[in-house]
C-alpha cells in the first residue's frame, strides 16, 4: 500500500483513468456530505422532485389535480398540485421544513419525524408537469424502502450522476495539451458550493448545471485546444452531456446554444470547420436532435414553462419586471454560490462576495492576454448572465410573478471561469509581471474554492443543527444529522482533499511525456507567493490596459498564431499528448 501511494503521488504517473476516478470520489464524496447535512425536503423545491421521482418509477406518468395546504409564517396557502398515490411518508414531504423555514434561529429537530409508514395516501407535486428522464434515473431507491432510507438513496444517486459528469469535465480538463492547471482549477471554481449543495439533493437542476459543465469543458477543448487523437471522446462526452441537458430542465435547448455560440467564438482559427468536416459530428447531432426534439415536444404539450398563461400580476408589466429583475441580478449572482435552504440560508461574513474574487481575477487575466475574439466571447457570456433572467422574467411576471432565482442559470454562468481558463491556455501573458502573477492563479482559486466551500458547508450545517445563533463548536446540538456532525465534516474534509490532488497533479509532466526534459521542473509548480496570485493580477490589470490596443491590433492582423503562443510550458505536456492512455473514461 505504501508503494503504491508513493508511486501515484510521483511526477508524470496519473493516467486519465485514475483522474476520473479520484475525482468521482472526490465530488460524489462532496456531495454526499452537502446531501447528509442538509435535512430531507430542506432543499429547494425537493418534496416535490422527491414525490415526482418516487410516482415517475412507479409508471404513475399523469397524476390526479389537489389542493396542498402549505405555510409561510403565519401565511396560509392553498396550493394545486398533481396528486400521486405513494407509500404514506411521501403525503407529509411538501410540510416537513415549514417549522423551521425563513427562521434561522430555529434547528431543523422541529421537524417530523419520518419513517416508514405502512399504506398509502395522495401526495403532492408541483413537478407533474416535467419531463421524466432524470426521475426515472433516481426515483428507483423510493422502491427498495418507503421511508427515509429511500428518500436519502434518491439523493446519493443524483449525487453519483452529477459526480459523474464533473468527473468527466476535470478528465478533459487533464488532457488539455498546455498549460491544463487553468482549466482544471476552473472546473473546480465552476462547481460552487450551490452547485454541490443541489448534487445532494433530487432537483434535476443539479444535473443541469454539472452536464452543462462537462459540455463547456468537451467544447472548449474541442475548439480552442484541437487535438485530432481526443476528438472521439471529446464529441461523446459534448454528446452525452447536451442530451442530459436538454432532458432534465425545459431551458436546457437554450442553454446549450449559448455554450456552444461562446465556444465557438473562442474557438482557434479553422477548429471549427474541423471538427464539423468528421461524420462523428453528424452522428451525435442527429441523436442530440433527437432528444432536442422530443424535450421541446414535451415542454410544449404541458406547457412546463408557463407561458400563455392568464395574466394575473397585471401591474409587472414588461418594462417594470425587467427594471425590477436587473436591480436584483447581484443577489442571484450571489445565489449560484451559496444561498442555501429555500434561498433562507445565507452564508455570513460575506463568504458568498469572497467566492467571486479569484473567478474575477481568472476573467481578468483573460481579458488582458486574450485576443479580440476570446474578450468578445467573454463579454458576451458576461452578458448574457446579467441579460436572460431579465428577459426572461420581465417576459413571464405577468402571469407567474417574480420566480426567478440565480440556481436557474447556475448552467450559463459556470462557463465564466472556464471560458476564461481556455483562453489563458491558448494565450501568453505579455508583460513581465504579469508572467509572473498569471501562472500563480490555479493555486489561488484552488485554494480560494476549497476553503470558501468549507466554511460555507460548517455554516450551513451549524444551522440546521443548532441555529444560526447557536454555539460555533457544534456538540450537543438539537439536530443530527446521518452519520453525525463530525461524520459528516470528516466526510466533506475527505471531499476536498481528494479535489485538491486532483487539481495538484496538473503540475506533473503529462502521461508518457519524458520527464528528465528541460529543467525537471513540473508545469506551473507552485511557489510561495501562489496565495497572492488574485490579488497581483488586480493590481497589474490596471497598468496593464493601456498596452490592450497593441494586443487587440495583434490579433486582429492575425501576426500570432497559435504555435506563438504555447511557450516553455507546454515542453513536456505537448510532446506527450500524443501517449495518451488507452480505455480513457467518459
Amino acid at each position: 500500500m505504501r508503494h503504491w501511494l508513493v508511486a501515484g503521488l510521483a511526477p508524470g504517473t496519473w493516467t486519465p483513468r485514475r483522474v476520473w476516478l479520484t475525482a468521482f470520489l472526490a465530488f460524489f464524496i462532496l456531495s454526499a456530505a452537502w446531501a447528509l447535512a442538509s435535512p430531507l425536503t430542506s432543499v429547494p423545491d425537493e418534496p416535490w422532485h422527491m414525490v415526482k421521482a418516487a410516482a415517475t418509477v412507479r409508471g404513475q406518468l399523469h397524476g390526479t389535480p389537489i389542493t396542498v395546504i402549505t405555510h409561510n409564517g403565519t401565511v396560509t396557502n392553498r396550493v394545486p398540485m398533481t396528486g400521486y398515490r405513494l407509500p404514506t411518508a411521501y403525503s407529509f414531504l411538501t410540510n416537513l421544513h415549514e417549522c423551521y423555514f425563513n427562521n434561522a434561529h430555529v434547528p431543523a429537530s422541529c421537524a417530523r419525524s419520518l419513517s416508514a409508514l405502512p399504506g398509502t395516501a395522495l401526495a403532492g407535486s408541483t413537478a407533474g408537469s416535467n419531463n421524466p428522464v432524470y426521475y426515472l434515473a433516481v426515483g428507483w431507491p423510493s422502491l427498495l424502502s418507503h421511508g427515509p432510507l429511500g428518500m436519502y438513496g434518491m439523493r446519493m444517486v443524483s449525487a453519483a450522476l452529477s459526480a459523474a459528469m464533473l468527473a468527466s469535465a476535470m478528465v478533459t480538463a487533464f488532457q488539455w495539451s498546455r498549460k491544463r492547471r487553468y482549466p482544471m482549477a476552473a472546473v473546480l471554481a465552476a462547481a460552487t458550493p450551490m452547485v454541490l449543495f443541489l448534487n445532494g439533493s433530487v432537483n434535476p437542476n443539479s444535473l443541469e448545471a454539472t452536464s452543462a459543465i462537462l459540455l463547456w469543458t468537451a467544447v472548449l477543448s474541442l475548439l480552442t485546444d484541437p487535438q485530432p487523437e481526443l476528438v472521439p471522446r471529446l464529441l461523446a462526452r459534448a454528446g452525452i452531456a447536451t442530451m442530459a441537458l436538454l432532458c432534465v430542465r425545459q431551458l436546457g435547448p437554450a442553454w446549450a446554444v449559448v455554450i456552444v455560440v461562446c465556444a465557438a467564438l473562442a474557438a482557434q482559427s479553422g477548429a471549427l470547420r474541423d471538427v464539423i468536416r468528421r461524420p462523428a459530428v453528424w452522428l451525435w447531432t442527429g441523436a442530440v436532435g433527437v432528444v432536442a426534439l422530443g424535450s421541446i415536444a414535451w415542454t410544449a404539450k404541458f406547457n412546463v414553462l408557463g407561458t400563455g398563461g392568464a395574466t394575473t400580476h397585471p401591474s409587472l408589466t414588461f418594462a417594470v419586471a425587467a427594471k425590477h429583475t436587473f436591480g436584483q441580478s447581484v443577489v442571484y449572482l450571489r445565489q449560484m454560490v451559496g444561498y442555501f435552504g429555500w434561498l433562507d440560508v445565507q452564508p455570513p461574513f460575506h463568504l458568498a462576495e469572497l467566492w467571486f474574487v479569484p473567478v474575477l481575477a481568472l476573467m481578468a487575466a483573460a481579458a488582458l492576454v486574450g485576443k479580440r475574439r476570446d474578450v468578445a466571447a467573454l463579454a458576451l457570456l458576461a452578458f448574457s448572465v446579467i441579460a436572460i433572467p431579465v428577459l426572461a422574467q420581465g417576459r413571464q411576471a405577468a402571469s407567474l410573478g417574480y420566480i426567478w432565482q440565480g440556481r436557474y442559470l447556475l448552467a450559463v454562468a459556470a462557463g465564466l471561469p472556464l471560458l476564461a481558463a481556455a483562453i489563458l491556455a491558448k494565450r501568453e501573458a505579455r508583460g513581465d509581471r504579469l508572467k509572473r502573477a498569471v501562472p500563480r492563479l490555479p493555486v489561488a482559486v484552488t485554494g480560494v474554492t476549497l476553503v470558501l466551500g468549507l466554511l460555507m458547508f460548517y455554516t450551513t450545517l451549524r444551522r440546521y443543527a443548532a441555529g444560526s445563533s447557536g454555539s460555533l463548536v457544534l456538540w450537543g446540538t438539537a439536530w443530527t444529522p446521518p452519520g453525525t456532525i463530525v461524520g459528516v465534516v470528516v466526510l466533506y474534509l475527505v471531499g476536498a482533499g481528494l479535489a485538491a490532488l486532483v487539481v495538484l497533479k496538473s503540475w506533473a509532466p503529462y502521461p508518457g511525456a519524458g520527464v528528465g526534459g528541460g529543467d525537471g521542473v513540473a508545469e506551473g509548480a507552485p511557489t510561495a507567493g501562489d496565495a497572492a496570485a488574485g490579488a497581483t493580477v488586480a493590481m497589474v490589470a490596471a497598468q496593464a490596459l493601456h498596452d490592450r490596443a497593441a494586443v487587440v491590433g495583434e490579433g486582429a492582423n492575425g501576426s500570432a498564431g497559435p504555435a506563438s503562443v504555447v511557450g516553455e510550458e507546454t515542453s513536456d505536456e505537448d510532446r506527450g499528448a500524443a501517449a495518451v492512455a488507452s480505455g480513457t473514461p467518459l
